[in-house]
């Protein structure tokens, strides 16, 4: 059994991760251009325009639920291969071309790399037991049990 303090670290992790992804993808999804924008940007740095659709979709619909709780680990699996891409394919070769030093390139792709990594931390704890995954599966879990 889980000790509550892992239970509030993931929901302090949940709560964090979304409420940063949910202003940048409301900007994507409803913003100037909307997505169709935001991703007809994307082949210029060798992505799929349709990636550019997944990842603004990602960010905004996947802040709600990871606030939520709600399919928690798949939203932060998403958002964590939003976040990679970001910093190494979009942040990282812009960086290296300005100002090619360590420390203003660990600067550049600080944010999107630490999302990553709480995202991730996301994806290997799961979302704790003040969730709404808690909640479904465990009902989930006593109807199959009394089958």
């Amino acid at each position: 059994m889980k000790k509550w303090t892992v239970d509030v670290a993931a929901l302090l992790l949940r709560l964090t991760a979304g409420a940063i992804f949910l202003p940048h993808g409301y900007t994507k999804v409803f913003g100037k251009g909307g997505v169709a924008a935001f991703a007809s940007d994307l082949p210029s740095y060798h992505i799929p325009t349709f990636l550019g659709y997944i990842a603004a979709y990602a960010e905004f619909a996947g802040a709600i639920l990871l606030i939520i709780g709600l399919l928690s680990r798949l939203d932060a699996l998403l958002l964590a291969g939003t976040m990679l891409v970001a910093a190494f394919v979009i942040v990282l070769p812009d960086a290296l071309q300005e100002a090619p030093t360590m420390f203003s390139v660990m600067k550049a792709i600080e944010l999107p790399l630490s999302l990553f990594a709480v995202t991730m931390a996301i994806v290997i704890l799961g979302p704790g037991r003040l969730s709404l995954d808690h909640v479904f599966w465990r009902k989930f879990g006593a109807k199959k049990a009394k089958k």
